[in-house]
């Protein structure tokens, strides 16, 4: 198609006025995937900035370039509102998978498990977990913050590998496992030794310090647990009583 300057200036102002309208669909949800699907440090590290990324390709990229390439009001109106409702249907089906892929990935519960942290979606569950709203008995946090306890006993510990075999479902997703609050405190506490080393493994301590200095706080004052997400590390800060204060890269 040969583009005229007059046909062009058309194109221009109407995928202007689509990306404008985008832009408002799009800073909603970027709203929802930073403060409440991915909140920090899970935005950076376990898939919040993947997401985004993915909405914006789509609500800002995908559906003004396709009015760019098809609108046209030389057209008969019939074709323009058949044009613009093809439009509509490729940007709504296209941004409605990138929003529901994000959403189902996002981290419903931060897990204690062993020597880690690592976070659980909905998915990881396994269709055992009925609601994310049964995760906030372990905690108050968003997303909950949960303690599981593996057990030394043989026979639970092959209960436990035939759940992660046959079913799926890894360790830090297996419920039965999960433990009351303080508990997850005790466990916290009695890791401080193992975390503190690994600090000085991953040379975080003067990043540790300098939170520290910040905060108006001592070593005796917090417990740490270096969490691992998809994309990358940070260190967990937490009181004595296991409220999560912050985070440390």
């Amino acid at each position: 198609m040969k583009f005229t300057r007059p046909l062009l200036i058309t194109k221009i102002k109407a995928t202007g006025v689509h990306l404008c309208l985008s832009l408002g669909v799009f800073l909603y949800l970027a709203y929802q995937i930073y403060y409440n699907w991915y909140p920090q440090p899970y935005f950076a590290i376990d898939g919040g900035w993947q997401g985004i990324r993915l909405v914006a390709a789509v609500d800002l990229v995908l559906g003004p370039f396709i009015t760019f390439l098809i609108f046209d009001l030389t057209k008969s109106r019939r074709e323009i509102i058949f044009d613009l409702a093809t439009i509509a249907l490729i940007q709504f089906a296209a941004l409605f998978y990138g929003v529901y892929l994000t959403y189902n990935q996002r981290p419903i519960s931060i897990v204690l498990v062993d020597e880690y942290m690592l976070s659980s979606t909905m998915e990881q569950y396994g269709g055992k977990l009925r609601s994310e709203q049964d995760l906030f008995k372990y905690s108050d946090e968003r997303p909950p913050i949960i303690y599981a306890d593996l057990p030394l006993d043989r026979d639970r510990l092959a209960e436990i590998n035939r759940i992660k075999i046959e079913e799926k479902v890894l360790e830090h997703a297996q419920m039965q496992l999960y433990r009351p609050r303080e508990e997850f405190v005790t466990a916290l506490r009695s890791r401080q030794t193992l975390f503190s080393e690994r600090m000085d493994f991953y040379e975080a301590r003067e990043s540790y310090q300098s939170w520290l200095q910040a905060s108006g706080k001592s070593e005796d004052e917090v417990l740490i647990a270096r969490f691992s997400g998809r994309y990358g590390s940070v260190w967990l800060v937490f009181d004595l009583e296991g409220k999560y204060l912050s985070y440390i890269k």
